[in-house]
């Protein structure tokens, strides 16, 4: 998790001196903190501080922008929304299509998850998802859904187009799925391997595991290295 958006500047963690308490726990500068434990009520002592202003400052420095959109579809999730715009923000996206009934960043709770990435990433509602996945695919963007059908084909597998060409990510409502109509517009519909009992992860981890693999694929197969594909094919947990 990239904490240092949230928590900007110094962070001072505690720990509860109670015996049967003990719980440690950090402190930001936005945190209404009243001296005391927060689980017993009990004396706390400072145990350990740092500053989180200039991490990963540079982390994202010299890394290609993939030509990414990604676009949601019937989300109802606040939250959810709110975690993709912050992976979106992570990934370079150019641009997230909020559509149909998807919460947009005039809510709080979007906000509120998104931590201020919501500043920084372009949106765009759109009331009706099929016409928007249509008008970027007549602005000549790749249509890649990402659904659990049995024809979907696992996303590890694929390979991204050549050239400069887009690629519009989408993924459905938490409980409906994606629209019929946009699968049937796909140019791919891929899905992520799952090796647990569940079939799905949380849409928005899910749609940020697909994003992440379509910005840096690329650049991990030209240099050679296969360990973020393939974290990618044999790592999945629920959110």
């Amino acid at each position: 998790m990239d904490h240092a958006d949230g928590a900007a500047g110094p962070v001072r963690f505690f720990q509860c001196c109670e015996p049967d308490c003990g719980l440690r726990f950090p402190v930001t500068l936005a945190d209404d903190f009243r001296g005391v434990c927060p689980r017993c009520r009990g004396r706390v002592a400072l145990a350990a501080q740092r500053d989180t202003a200039g991490d990963l400052s540079s982390a994202g420095t010299g890394v290609p922008r993939t030509p990414l959109h990604l676009l949601l579809d019937n989300w109802r999730s606040s939250f959810n929304v709110g975690s993709a715009l912050r992976s979106a923000d992570g990934v370079g996206a150019v641009m997230v299509h909020l559509c149909g009934i998807t919460p947009t960043p005039a809510q709080v709770k979007v906000a509120k998850t998104a931590l201020g990435a919501e500043t920084r990433v372009a949106w765009r509602y759109h009331p009706n998802a099929v016409e928007a996945a249509q008008a970027l695919r007549a602005g000549g963007a790749r249509l890649w859904v990402l659904e659990t059908l049995p024809t979907a084909t696992p996303l590890h597998t694929l390979e991204l187009p050549s050239g400069s060409s887009a690629v519009v990510l989408a993924a459905g409502n938490e409980i409906a799925g994606v629209d019929p109509g946009l699968v049937a517009l796909a140019d791919q519909v891929v899905m992520l391997p799952m090796a647990g009992g569940k079939r799905s992860l949380n849409v928005a981890i899910a749609l940020s595991i697909a994003a992440y693999w379509c910005s840096f694929a690329r650049t991990v197969s030209a240099s050679g290295q296969q360990s973020l594909t393939a974290s990618i094919q044999h790592n999945a947990w629920e959110g």
